[in-house]
């Protein structure tokens, strides 16, 4: 069914810059304006990479595809993105607002490699079409970064919260990476490199099946 792996991510090293400066919202909610903000908000904001800005005199040897990758390479080389020094997963919670009733709610999962399988397979679905525009970005993006910047956001059915209080273990015994964005979202981050809990994560999620709720143009 779903296989999953750590990963050695690369992340931003909070003694370089604010993690408040460098956050931005998903590649395809990012308007001008805001585009235009997280530039002013820090040289070292994502979106240079995520969704950076094209001119009218691009080439193929100098566009936003290649600016995203010298962009990303500067960063490294600067101490700017660190790479975690061992494989791991990574819990994550959004901690939110209702729009209407503005009672706070709590949204958990975690970060993880995923195999990429054909829809046939049955372990991976759909529920929308997607556009040639997008996808092409996308991989473009892929191909010249060879960095994977957005994340799949993927839901599974796990009845007996197995997965569930995997996640609750790792909240209680770590403190967070945490931050706010622009719309009040609290964002925090647990690092899971222990072997032992990795294994219980992967082994929770063997036999599960994912319902792709965004990112369908990413995945194909």
């Amino acid at each position: 069914m779903a296989e999953i792996f750590p990963f050695t991510a690369y992340r931003y090293n909070s003694q370089r810059v604010a993690l408040e400066d460098v956050l931005t919202q998903p590649y395809d909610k990012i308007t001008p304006e805001m585009q235009e903000r997280y530039y002013a908000a820090s040289s070292g904001n994502l979106v240079a990479v995520e969704k950076g800005k094209s001119f009218p005199d691009d080439t193929s040897e100098n566009n936003v595809y290649t600016r995203a990758a010298q962009k990303l390479e500067e960063w490294i080389g600067q101490g700017i993105l660190l790479r975690d020094a061992s494989p791991s997963l990574y819990v994550y919670s959004q901690e939110f607002l209702l729009p209407e009733t503005h009672a706070r709610r709590l949204r958990q999962g975690f970060i993880a490699l995923g195999r990429v399988v054909d829809y046939s397979d049955g372990v991976v679905f759909r529920h929308e079409h997607t556009l040639v525009a997008p996808k092409a970005d996308r991989l473009e993006l892929l191909r010249r970064t060879r960095t994977q910047t957005g994340q799949l956001f993927m839901l599974y059915d796990d009845p007996a919260g197995r997965v569930d209080n995997l996640m609750a273990h790792v909240a209680r015994s770590s403190a967070p990476i945490e931050l706010r964005d622009e719309y009040e979202v609290v964002h925090r981050l647990w690092p899971v490199s222990a072997p032992e809990t990795v294994g219980k994560f992967v082994a929770a999620m063997a036999d599960k099946k994912l319902i792709i709720a965004d990112g369908h143009h990413r995945y194909e």
